[in-house]
């Protein structure tokens, strides 16, 4: 019931997906992605607890088509699943099963899978992957928001638009980048803008993210920012009083 994207960075290593579906919050179900293991994408009639156990057995060492495998032949329902795996070395795999709602199906890319079910045709997969490829340099997150434009301009859901989101682990252990449109009647379309904003907050952000091994890295530049969101707050309160006075 959606088309979907996992992918790594190879320059960087940086793990991600992105998913657009006529499901409500479909851009939260079915994603599960951690830092140094890799990313499992799990739709049609998701079964959360292969991309559960999914992650675990690659954090034991298991490489992605292993993992496909193992999580698969545990499920009597496998037929109506879909799976995309990429794993912390780049290595894919995925599964559709046989009676998932056709068009449905999968494309295994250079370190990335995409798939869906319940589409237009398999050109939105095919389009998925070329926009994926094309864009080669840009930010996994931009790379994997031009793959879903480049799947919902090839049809997309054919029963729809409701929902879509976003997903990247950079270096850390939370989100660098996690977007979502819940619910709208164009959310490829809202998440693109909701992006935008994201790239301008990142710059703002930029260098003081906490890390692991350093949870203020740039005290200086931290500081700054906290001091102009005070000033912008007391100029806004100034303004305010004026008015009423």
């Amino acid at each position: 019931m959606t088309f979907s994207i996992v992918a790594r960075d190879p320059q960087n290593g940086w793990l991600g997906m992105a998913t657009a579906s006529r499901a409500l919050a479909a851009g939260a179900a079915g994603r599960h992605i951690e830092l140094g293991v890799g990313a499992i994408a799990s739709q049609a009639f998701a079964n959360p607890y292969l991309a559960i156990d999914g992650l675990k057995l690659m954090e034991d060492g298991l490489p992605a088509e292993r993992v496909v495998e193992r999580v698969i032949s545990s499920d009597v329902g496998r037929d109506l699943r879909q799976l995309g795996i990429v794993d912390h070395e780049g290595r894919v795999a995925a599964y559709t099963g046989e009676r998932c709602i056709p068009w449905a199906g999968h494309l295994i890319g250079g370190g990335y899978v995409c798939l869906g079910n319940i589409l237009e045709g398999e050109d939105v997969v095919k389009a998925m992957a070329t926009a994926f490829e094309r864009s080669g340099g840009d930010p996994l997150y931009e790379r994997l928001m031009l793959a879903l434009e480049g799947g919902e301009q090839a049809g997309g859901d054919r029963r729809g638009r409701q929902a879509a989101g976003i997903e990247v682990l950079a270096e850390e252990e939370y989100a660098l980048c996690d977007l979502r449109v819940d619910d709208h009647p164009d959310p490829v379309a809202e998440l693109r803008r909701v992006l935008e904003v994201f790239k301008e907050n990142a710059v703002q952000s930029q260098g003081t993210r906490p890390q692991r091994d350093d949870f203020t890295p740039n005290w200086e530049a931290l500081v700054r920012r906290r001091d102009a969101i005070e000033r912008d707050l007391d100029e806004k309160q100034a303004v305010q009083t004026a008015r009423e006075t």
